[in-house]
């Protein structure tokens, strides 16, 4: 049985495993073992003859595909297990001078790994193993009990005597939260790094029953928002009652190129009134059940994938990539909103038509040569379509929000990079406010569209100050 502090690798590495199915590796392959590296990518190291053999072809440099090369493992018991995305980088010959043989040792990478012990059972837990999950001061307690028992018998079948000692330790903290989401009851905890060894700040979230991938990813997206911290995906473990794995998915993790784990931890609204870093569960489920309850309509995944690449970011790009996810919310709530936000000046189709035929008369009846003709004809649908500006203004007036004179101008300057527009000298201070503001600015707006919270922190002013989610943020300049 495997507990719930750690992935499930030895189920692998000491399950008696054989390699049935060797994909593009070398075979035949003697013995194998997996593991995590320092990116967190998932690593198949194998050793196999010397002499041993690819089927894989050769796949030129540089080429553009999906990789879905995979090996299959099975073990004594009839377990199967399936590595996918299986990409070889190393190939290494050894002499093994014990045994006196040369071995040849492959490794890889491998994107996901799925098993499947007991499909016949319903999961009654189901655990999503993270990392980077933040320090925060916790609502919910953690209680750890380890013990270990020792007996002796002594002449046990003459009349001896049994000794028995035991000892143990007990740990105890604030380490997690509390979740109702959508009808499920979940706990995101934080767990010690010597409970998994390698990983920055490791974590977990333990699921009540088994909601699907995507719920899960969901909760996930969402809890990352709240808390200000880029929560790392790393698979997910099913159990029994009686906590025996009956399924699991490890996976390489995404981490932007590990940029998020150096993201400092600002989460965009209060978690507690008290203090900054503190949890308070209604806050928290507040937010996560807001943002999930609108998440189809804002299409918040693609959302949240934007917003974390725009703070990860380099600052002299980072105001187009804010400006993206800023323009990509305004455009979702104007979907879910028509009625709302006007996007066309001449709204009747009717009135427009005429107005097209007119336009397009004029055009015919020119002396322009006819290249330049058929290019004013198509610029001419763009001549019915509200400004950016324009549509800005109405969005924010109807979800109640205005810009300050910092905030006006940093999203006026948000494209300025994608323009090729050079910043003057001695102006680093001001595009580092600018991302700043237009990073809260996508917080006020997110925040007061799905409602998920009333307040939020001012990050463009010294001391973060709280504000309420009408007021503008103040230049920290």
């Amino acid at each position: 049985m495997i507990g719930w502090e750690r992935e499930p690798f030895e189920l692998i590495n000491e399950g008696l495993f054989r390699v049935t199915s060797p994909g593009p590796l070398h075979a035949p392959i003697d013995s194998f073992s997996i593991r995590r590296n320092e990116k967190l990518d998932l690593i198949l190291e194998t050793r196999a003859p010397a002499d041993a053999q690819s089927s894989a072809p050769e796949i030129p440099s540089g080429t553009v595909r999906l990789n879905t090369d995979a090996v299959e493992l099975t073990n004594i018991a009839g377990i199967r297990a399936v590595l996918s995305g299986i990409q070889p980088y190393s190939v290494n010959k050894s002499h093994h001078y014990e045994k006196n043989q040369h071995v040849l040792t492959e490794e890889s990478r491998v994107h996901r790994i799925d098993a499947v012990i007991d499909g016949g059972k319903t999961p009654a837990y189901t655990i999503d193993w993270l990392d980077n999950v933040p320090h925060f001061h916790w609502p919910d307690t953690i209680r750890t009990d380890v013990s270990t028992i020792t007996t002796r018998r002594i002449a046990e079948n003459n009349d001896g005597i049994t000794l028995t000692s035991s000892e143990g330790r007990e740990g105890f903290g604030r380490h997690a939260a509390k979740l109702a989401v959508a009808g499920t009851n979940a706990f995101l905890c934080a767990l010690d790094r010597e409970e998994a060894a390698g990983r920055l700040r490791p974590g977990c979230i333990i699921y009540l029953g088994s909601p699907d991938d995507e719920f899960r990813k969901r909760v996930r997206n969402a809890l990352s928002f709240a808390l200000g911290a880029f929560l790392v995906d790393l698979g997910s473990v099913a159990y029994t009652d009686e906590w025996e794995v009956q399924s699991f998915r490890l996976n390489s993790a995404y981490s932007i190129g590990r940029r998020v784990f150096d993201l400092p931890v600002l989460h965009p609204a209060p978690l507690h009134m008290n203090w900054q870093h503190g949890i308070d569960r209604l806050f928290l489920n507040r937010i996560v059940n807001s943002i999930i309850g609108k998440y189809d309509e804002l299409d918040f995944g693609n959302l949240a994938w934007a917003y974390w690449h725009a703070l990860c970011a380099t600052p002299h790009i980072a105001g187009v990539h804010f400006g993206a996810a800023i323009e990509a919310l305004q455009r979702r709530y104007i979907t879910a909103n028509p009625t709302k936000v006007q996007t066309k000046i001449i709204a009747d189709r009717a009135i427009w038509t005429k107005f097209n035929d007119e336009i397009d008369g004029v055009i015919a009846q020119s002396k322009l040569p006819e290249e330049s003709k058929s290019a004013l004809r198509q610029n001419v649908g763009s001549l019915n379509k509200v400004h950016q500006k324009a549509k800005m203004d109405a969005l924010l007036r109807d979800i109640g929000i205005v810009l300050g004179p910092e905030e006006a101008l940093a999203w006026k300057r948000r494209n300025d990079a994608a323009h090729g527009n050079e910043m003057e000298a001695g102006g680093e201070l001001s595009l580092i406010q600018d991302n700043r503001l237009l990073k809260v600015v996508f917080h006020r707006m997110l925040l007061r569209i799905t409602n998920a919270s009333d307040l939020y922190f001012d990050y463009a002013t010294p001391g973060f100050p709280m504000r309420r989610l009408a007021d503008p943020a103040s230049s920290g300049i």
